[in-house]
This record gives structure tokens, sequence and C-alpha cells, in this order.
């Protein structure tokens, strides 16, 4: 069967990364029936490479449901940020996959040092802290199998048209990060299910549009989604896990120097909290039970050799 398949990428100030993802683009064995840039006020000229351009930043969500808007009479959509590099034959591969799955991760590898990993699928715990499997990991035969994952980063994700239909696009109160967290889970209780395709490679430079004299705004974004993200999905099973991940991440802000981020973060969460917590109704059980398994991967992972996880999982009851 051939698919017909967009490709959406948000862009600010991307400059020669975009260029550098577009040739990759061009150059796919199996090609892209569209691809849409979608520019965020940019204002180093990448935005003449664009098809649509907002004139400000609205933020990764609203600037990816543009283009995933445009992208009409496609059955698949490609999200893709501006500082990736696809492998030749990286579209021909993510869509050779299960028939019964419907997000597709492929292995995303550091564009600094092609021996580590940048991502192979994402999980979410039960705490709702997010977890990009392997990253940093060593690439090698364990990264090598295909498997069912929680859900895909949206640096390098391929994502069936019907699942924005049935579940609507990204939540836009998030302006960046975790917005993919937010809609895999979505998707999965939806009965949608994500599969890690490895021979699918891409490397993603990582961080490209948000530099360090954003990490402020980093630290502010992480600490509202995650609580936004148990505003609208944490049951009774659930709170106590929020409460543990909230104490180590207020640990770890205040460690980094990022004590105001962090306040600025929890009241832009209160703000929001009742709108997205009214916004539709969730089964707190169902999203407690893939919330489960999607811990065991990050379990099992070496991403859990980081200090939070091993703070984490020391502490969390089986």
């Amino acid at each position: 069967m051939k698919w017909r398949i967009a490709a959406v990428i948000p862009n600010w100030n991307g400059a020669r990364r975009l260029e550098r993802c577009l040739a990759s683009l061009e150059n796919q064995t199996h090609r892209f029936d569209q691809i849409i840039v979608v520019d965020n006020g940019s204002t180093d000229g990448s935005e003449r490479l664009a098809q649509i351009r907002i004139p400000e930043n609205r933020g990764f969500a609203v600037a990816v449901n543009r283009g995933i808007t445009a992208a009409a009479g496609v059955d698949w959509i490609a999200i893709l940020n501006n500082d990736v590099v696809l492998d030749p034959g990286w579209l021909e591969a993510i869509v050779d996959i299960p028939a019964d799955f419907q997000l597709v991760a492929g292995r995303t590898l550091q564009a600094a040092n092609h021996r580590l990993l940048d991502g192979a699928g994402d999980a979410l715990s039960l705490g709702f802290a997010a977890a990009r499997l392997g990253h940093g990991a060593p690439d090698g035969p364990s990264y090598a199998e295909p498997r069912e994952v929680f859900g895909v980063c949206f640096a390098t994700a391929l994502v069936y048209a019907d699942v924005f239909r049935t579940v609507g696009v990204l939540e836009e109160r998030f302006f960046a990060y975790l917005e993919d967290a937010e809609f895999n889970l979505r998707a999965r209780l939806a009965g949608f299910r994500a599969w890690y395709a490895p021979a699918a490679v891409a490397y993603h430079e990582g961080s490209a549009s948000s530099s360090e004299a954003l990490s402020a705004n980093i630290a502010e974004w992480m600490t509202a989604h995650q609580l936004l993200l148990a505003a609208r999905y944490a049951g009774r099973e659930t709170w106590p896990r929020v409460a543990m991940v909230q104490m180590l991440w207020a640990a770890r802000m205040l460690l980094r120097g990022r004590s105001a981020a962090w306040l600025r973060g929890v009241s832009t969460a209160k703000a929001q909290w009742a709108d997205m917590r009214d916004a539709f109704p969730v089964d707190h059980a169902a999203a407690a039970a893939i919330l489960r398994g999607s811990e065991e991967l990050i379990r099992r992972d070496p991403c859990a050799n980081d200090l939070f996880w091993k703070f984490y999982f020391s502490n969390a009851s089986a």
C-alpha cells in the first residue's frame, strides 16, 4: 500500500539547522508527499523556508498543530525538530511496522556523537516524570530490537493521522516540553499503541532552539507541565508518586539555582489547574495501568541510572 505522508517541522530561528534538516528529507529513499515548515516568528532568515508563518513565537505545540491542520489528505504525519537530520532510509524504515501500531519512534542518535543514543522511544512514570529511553547510553544490540514502547518523542516521530482525528492535536497550554508526553497518554487511553523501529535512524542535536540562555524558561515549563499532567490524569493511586516526583524535582531545581523558575512554574500550573483538570473526563484507573507498564520500561533502562530515578525507584512502592 502506498501511504501518503507529510512532515511537519516547527521552526524558531533555525537558520542552518533547518536547511540541513530539509536536505535530509529531500534525500529520503521513500519521499514525503508534503513538507510543511511552520515558523514561529523567526528573525534570522529561516522564516523564508516556511510554508506557514506565525508572526510571533507561540510555542512548539501551536506550531505543530498548525502544520497538522495543513497536512490534508495524508495517512501519516511525521513531526520533526529543525535540528534533526534523517538517515536516507528513515522514512522507508519507520513505516515498515506491525499493523496494530499507530505511533512510531525511530532510533535517534546524538548528532555530536553517533555512538550514543538520544532516544529510543519515550516513557512516563506514575508520578508524571518523563524519560527518554536510552538517552545517553551507548548504541548497541539492546537497542537494535524493535519493540512496543509507551510513546514517542516529538523530536522525531511518526503518527497515524487518524490518531489526531480521534484524540485531537497537541495541548497548547504546553508552550514547550512534555506536550508529547501528554499526547502519548491521551492516545494510549484511546487504545492506540506505540512502536520502536530501530532501523529508522536519525541524528538529533538537542535543545537547538532552547539555548542555555533559556534554561530558566525550560525549568519553568517543565515544572508547570508536570503538574498539569497530574491535574488531568492523576487519580488516587498516582498522587503519592506525584508528590515524590515534585519533591525530587524541587530539590533538583534548588541545587541548579532555578528556584525562581520553579516557583513561576508552580504559579502557572495553579492558574491553569482547573481548566486542565476539567477539559474532558479521564479514566484515572486506566491511566494508572498504562503508566505502571511505562514505568517498568524506565526501571529496566539505563536512563534509570540517573540520580533522580535512583531516588525515585528506591522510594517507590511496588
